[in-house]
């Protein structure tokens, strides 16, 4: 697969040298992203973005073996002109261990220095050092917490690397703590038909969340392309819910993905937006991943967290213009 999607012409993010930077990914909604490391101790089994890093570094450098291997930060650090936003991290999570950390409070101070927005995504550890440097500038940490089911023995087999549910929770009652923070959101996604859609697990990660103080919640469901199907339905308690993603799903990247029907998945969001807001959590869905809730009612964000408004408005103070095309209707504002 790597291999086709190199003759396909798509440039990579991880460079042959592991020097990290900012770069422009149409992928990632049309945003600017940095990764921290060539592949992610979380080890989630659904990444579609990991592994084929890992595959295409392997291409490039037959030695490799299968290291995470945190990347270097000079070019970075050289930087002198940065764009007003950047999503940390596109194929890895920038706090997924101790060194991992050590990288993204280095980088963290580079973008706090030139009032560049960050938009981070992590399923944690979240350490006391990272606590305080969110704390020196919270208004410009939009921050999501990934977490998609509180059940321990799913975790281990989806999410091996990843902390504890608690954890987790732990992690968002210290970030609602921080006066100032612009933007907090529980982030359940992907969801595996059966397994993550149920009543009691969203009803207990939604009360969870709300007596932390999180009141932003943004729900997806699982995509795939047909190999991780095949590959993935090997596991039998994994087999049902991959068989039910089963409906080839228009995204951003244009590629053949399958997730979740979408008509049961309006079923599905209806009810869960009823659950959310009983709890004092505005619910929304991800637009990117699924292009025809840009035609519904359900508030909607582009991926990670910024509406056309939003990125209008930063694309009048920065240099660099943030894209707003693939914003078409019903831009869902977390302010």
């Amino acid at each position: 697969m790597a291999t086709e999607q190199m003759e396909k012409g798509i440039v990579w993010g991880i460079s042959k040298d592991l020097q990290a930077d900012i770069r422009f990914e149409p992928n990632a909604c049309k945003l600017y992203v940095m990764d921290i490391s060539l592949g992610c101790p979380m080890q989630c089994v659904y990444c579609l973005f990991s592994p084929l890093e890992l595959m295409v570094y392997k291409l490039q450098n037959p030695g490799y073996k299968g290291d995470i291997l945190p990347l270097k930060l000079d070019k970075f650090l050289q930087r002198e002109e940065f764009p007003p936003v950047v999503y940390l991290c596109y194929s890895s999570d920038p706090l997924g261990n101790g060194e991992l950390t050590a990288s993204t409070l280095r980088v963290l101070e580079k973008l706090f220095a030139n009032d560049v927005h960050v938009l981070l995504l992590s399923k944690g550890p979240m350490a006391p050092e990272f606590i305080d440097m969110v704390r020196r500038r919270p208004d410009l940490m939009e921050i999501q917490v990934g977490v998609t089911n509180f059940d321990t023995e799913r975790n281990k087999i989806i999410e091996p690397g990843a902390p504890s549910y608690e954890a987790r929770m732990e992690n968002m009652r210290v970030l609602g703590a921080i006066e100032g923070l612009r933007s907090l959101v529980v982030r359940l996604d992907p969801m595996f038909p059966g397994i993550d859609d149920t009543d009691e697990n969203i009803t207990r990660i939604m009360n969870d969340a709300s007596e932390r103080g999180v009141k932003r919640a943004v729900l997806s469901y699982l995509v795939l392309p047909q190999s991780m199907k095949s590959k993935l339905r090997q596991d039998e308690f994994l087999r049902d819910a991959v068989d039910a993603v089963s409906e080839i799903t228009p995204t951003i990247s244009q590629q053949e993905l399958y997730s979740f029907p979408f008509e049961e998945k309006i079923a599905k969001f209806s009810h869960f937006e009823r659950l959310c807001s009983e709890r004092g959590i505005q619910m929304s869905v991800c637009g990117c991943k699924e292009h025809r809730f840009k035609e519904t009612n359900f508030g909607w964000t582009c991926f990670p967290f910024f509406s056309r408004e939003k990125r209008e408005e930063l694309s009048r103070n920065f240099k660099i213009k943030l894209d707003t095309s693939h914003l078409k209707c019903h831009d869902f504002t977390l302010e």
